[in-house]
């Protein structure tokens, strides 16, 4: 049927897609551990299958547009900061659906802080796991990512608020760094001109922390910001839904970027980044083939 509805499609990814398949519907038991990632909150949800494959409803009119789906109880979260850069390397290359080795989701386990009765690992992936190019091209580009966020992660909150500048000045904007203690919610000052004076002014809070920002704290810097400004509020540990909500009625135009957001920013910016700035995170350019 694979072969039949991927026809154009090499053979390495139909032989993917029907691995895929096969192990979420058959291989999957009640009862199983899995794992899933939020690359926003960089938190690692563990939790147990709880029944059988399920047929949902689909409003495509394509006969093959089908979903399927297992119900699961979602147990705890483990960070992914706590977890040891062997397992950070491990989880950063597995495809849409893979088996994790037992090393792998005893770090997590240990990570979460959950108890040694919970359900049994996972087995080790078997070494010819096939994936085809594209799969494999998206594994690595999110692979290097979450390694440039582990990176973010370790910077000082000095360097954090120097590398959100050297972002901006990259972007083609001249930034100040405003003076440390009572800075009033303004770490960076971006303009065209550097003073201030042309248009747009960005005012920019960076808070490096892993705890995410509530509304409160976004409610204070927007009440800072004068009518013609722009704002940009940058939290390495996220936003609360409330907090979004607050920036998107704010009455000037506020920008929020979590760490996922910044980092992948960044990337896109990086060719015009200045020495300053690739030296707190230097990276190298990967080229694929076409």
């Amino acid at each position: 049927m694979v072969d039949a509805i991927y026809a154009d499609s090499s053979q390495q990814a139909r032989a993917m897609i029907t691995g895929q398949v096969h192990r979420f519907g058959s291989v999957m038991q009640t009862g199983d551990d899995v794992v899933t990632y939020s690359p926003e909150e960089r938190l690692y949800h563990i939790g147990s299958v709880t029944g059988g494959c399920i047929i949902e409803d689909t409003t495509g009119d394509d006969e093959h547009d089908s979903r399927y789906s297992r119900p699961v109880i979602w147990r705890t979260v483990a960070s992914r900061d706590k977890l040891a850069d062997t397992s950070k390397n491990s989880l950063g290359t597995i495809a849409t659906l893979s088996q994790i080795g037992d090393d792998v989701f005893a770090d997590l386990t240990a990570a979460a802080g959950t108890s040694d009765d919970s359900p049994s690992a996972p087995a080790q992936a078997a070494d010819n796991e096939t994936t085809d190019d594209d799969e494999t091209r998206r594994i690595t580009a999110n692979k290097g990512i979450e390694k440039i966020k582990d990176r973010i992660v370790a910077l000082s909150w000095e360097d954090m608020e120097s590398l959100v500048a050297g972002l901006l000045r990259a972007m083609g904007y001249r930034t100040t760094l405003t003076s440390k203690g009572g800075d009033q919610g303004r770490d960076v000052i971006a303009s065209p001109d550097g003073l201030g004076l042309t248009s747009p002014r960005i005012i920019v809070e960076v808070k490096h922390r892993g705890n995410p920002m509530g509304a409160p704290a976004v409610h204070s810097f927007i009440g800072g910001l004068h009518d013609s400004d722009k704002g940009l509020y940058v939290s390495t540990g996220g936003f609360t839904k409330e907090a979004l909500y607050e920036a998107e009625r704010a009455r000037v135009p506020v920008t929020l970027l979590n760490l996922d957001q910044f980092a992948r920013v960044f990337v896109d910016n990086y060719e015009t980044t200045d020495l300053e700035t690739s030296a707190l995170l230097p990276l190298t350019r990967i080229y694929w083939p076409a």
